[in-house]
């Protein structure tokens, strides 16, 4: 085995055992700001991600360049991010927050809104509906796949989408050192081809 294929292991191990210990979220102690969003170009079903300041969140995106997704919906009259990811507070269920949150400084390095084209108003309603619906799922740590009963970030984007029969992964799975499940980084969906790129920094 050639030292490069070694070297490309020993990353997706580290990543995997970030990504179990840590998950997608990022912490970093920085004045928090905002960048400014064109939030009326945005729309709801825009995927958005993020690459955090944290050691562990460049391991997770080591062959990408992001280590977290979210999808905008219309909650509450406003546009918010639904995602999920762990948490020191303890509190590990599905957020919804306003885009302003999601890219706070202290939470993201860059980040970017990308939109899969076509989608027509039922099928936006659709996935808005499923992601509303799981607001007391809670954060995956096993990262199983195959069990929807909690989910990790990029798994609940991912079964959001399936509702209207979108695999934004393109059946792209990862197995990873020590891994219970096959499973989906954020950086799996960010290379899809049907996304088009609405706004980053």
């Amino acid at each position: 085995m050639s030292n490069y294929t070694l070297n490309k292991y020993f990353v997706l191990l580290i990543a995997l055992l970030s990504f179990a210990l840590l998950g997608c979220g990022n912490r970093a102690h920085i004045s928090p700001e905002v960048p400014h969003i064109p939030i009326s170009d945005i729309r709801s079903c825009d995927l958005v991600f993020r690459l955090g300041r944290s050691i562990e969140s460049s391991i997770v995106a080591a062959d990408g360049n992001y280590s977290h997704i979210g999808v905008v919906i219309r909650c509450d009259s406003a546009l918010r991010v639904a995602h999920i990811e762990p948490s020191r507070e303890g509190v590990e269920q599905t957020k919804y927050e306003p885009l302003e949150e999601f890219f706070r400084s202290d939470r993201a390095a860059v980040g970017c809104v990308m939109r899969l084209e076509g989608l027509n108003s039922l099928q936006r309603e659709r996935v808005e509906d499923y992601l509303l619906s799981c607001r007391n799922v809670s954060f995956d740590h096993d990262y199983m796949l195959s069990d929807p009963s909690q989910m990790y970030c990029t798994e609940l984007v991912w079964r959001a989408f399936l509702v209207v029969d979108e695999d934004l992964s393109n059946g792209v799975r990862r197995k990873l050192p020590l891994a219970k499940d096959e499973v989906i980084l954020p950086t799996d969906i960010f290379v899809n081809e049907n996304l088009t790129k609405v706004w980053s920094y």
